[in-house]
């Protein structure tokens, strides 16, 4: 790894950090940005919000391009989650209607799809993972024509397991149903494409492998599907036309995906995530994903020698990996006591998830960390 990028990374200086699908840490770039921000506006020489806009607008074409959308297509939003209530309570769900997901969700899927029951008389159908992976096959066998949404994320959170998106989406439209996806634990890793795998809705938040804000997000509605969904919130990001200078009354409202953006927004966020993406261009995501998936492989061959029981399938590949322990506290303190940091999941899952930044001689010692004391 270049060492320009390393000195880019001051937690580089601090620990091992192996835990970027928990929190991506930021580069310099990307502090100086807020850091920035937050002295002018102390200065009271910030701007306005229409210049806080523009950076956000930026942001917003940055995001379009890196998973291939329109950025008439993409929303600005505060949290993966805020894409799936929009998609949840824009669409018209009728009783007996089914949304088809699994258990390597992200908890805040189980929320969502199941307040619905209750609400709209619609029915989950959960599959249950077989070995860390559900397949396009498991699928097939719990959709019909009364399901409404298939919601998987682009990659588990808990393992690194990556759905074939493509045949998720294909298996969907068969049925007149839309295909949701989770992209926080894909995007900034690993190549997103909107258009080729056809899905229909991704919602990702910035903070993780993108390197990005807590409080910002985005939500990516495929062109087609913009005039079915209206938002259940008002705000003036909404308007594009007013009839007086006052700003009362409203005559013209987008129909892009800003329909789905109200008011003010994280604004320091917005010009952290402008600088994170503009490090992550500057690097180049073929060059990202590439160290990503060298490292990543590194340590399920390794996990795989020392004989522990891998949770992430041999096939998936992504920038997460995960083993099963039969002590979770006691690898948390050997993890900490040798300035790893790295996550404990369901109390016994061992995830670890090393970004670009990060080289093959930090696996190497995680690898003998567990070797020696485990």
């Amino acid at each position: 790894m270049n060492f320009q990028i390393r000195s880019d990374f001051p937690v580089t200086r601090e620990v091992n950090y192996l835990d970027t699908a928990y929190d991506g840490p930021y580069p310099l770039p990307v502090l100086e940005a807020g850091r920035g921000f937050l002295d002018r506006r102390a200065r009271g020489v910030g701007g306005r919000v229409q210049d806080w806009l523009q950076v956000l607008e930026q942001a917003r074409n940055d995001l379009a391009a890196m998973i291939n959308a329109k950025p008439e297509e993409v929303a600005i939003t505060t949290n993966t989650t805020q894409g799936t209530n929009i998609v949840a309570t824009s669409l018209a769900f009728e009783p007996g209607d089914s949304v088809v997901w699994d258990d390597l969700s992200y908890p805040s899927n189980a929320v969502v799809w199941g307040s619905l029951e209750t609400s709209r008389g619609i029915e989950n159908r959960i599959l249950k993972n077989e070995g860390g992976s559900v397949s396009l096959a498991d699928y097939e066998q719990a959709v019909d024509d009364r399901t409404k949404i298939i919601s998987v994320s682009h990659v588990a959170h808990r393992n690194g397991y990556v759905y074939d998106l493509k045949g998720l989406a294909d298996l969907a439209h068969a049925h007149g149903a839309y295909l949701h996806v989770d992209g926080i634990q894909a995007v900034g890793a690993i190549g997103v494409d909107v258009k080729s795998s056809g899905v229909d809705f991704y919602t990702s938040g910035v903070y993780k492998w993108l390197l990005g804000p807590m409080g910002l997000a985005f939500f990516y509605v495929r062109e087609e599907l913009l005039p079915e969904l209206e938002s259940v919130y008002r705000g003036f990001l909404q308007v594009k036309e007013y009839a007086d200078d006052a700003h009362l009354l409203p005559v013209a409202y987008y129909e892009t995906a800003r329909k789905f953006e109200t008011a003010t927004v994280h604004f320091m966020g917005a010009f952290e995530l402008k600088a994170a993406l503009d490090y992550l261009n500057r690097v180049g995501m073929d060059k990202i994903e590439k160290q990503v998936l060298r490292l990543s492989s590194r340590v399920w061959r390794g996990m795989k020698d020392m004989g522990l029981t891998l949770f992430t399938p041999p096939e998936s590949r992504s920038g997460i990996v995960s083993c099963v322990l039969d002590d979770g506290e006691k690898v948390g303190r050997l993890l900490k006591d040798n300035g790893i940091v790295a996550s404990i999941n369901v109390g016994k899952e061992l995830r670890i998830s090393p970004h670009f930044f990060n080289t093959e001689e930090e696996i190497d010692h995680l690898l003998s960390v567990l070797e020696t004391g485990l």
